[in-house]
């Protein structure tokens, strides 16, 4: 059964006046446990990061029970 993983990885914006003091956009990937570098979804970035992580969370928790018992 493979388990999926949340990971935050937010977009950094940089402002040319103050380059230190970049601005966080959030965003959220998804991927299978084993593999992180393979990540299958992430969310969209102009959604407010709560709306954003809850949604990654659901789509992990249904990957992982879906394909976990899905058989062909």
């Amino acid at each position: 059964m493979t388990t999926y993983l949340v990971e935050y990885l937010p977009y950094i914006k940089s402002d040319p006046d103050t380059p230190e003091l970049g601005e966080e956009i959030p965003c959220f990937r998804i991927f299978p446990e084993d593999d992180s570098e393979r990540w299958i979804a992430q969310t969209n970035e102009d959604l407010p990061r709560d709306v954003q992580e809850e949604a990654a969370v659901l789509m992990a928790a249904a990957l992982s029970n879906a394909l976990g018992s899905y058989r062909r």
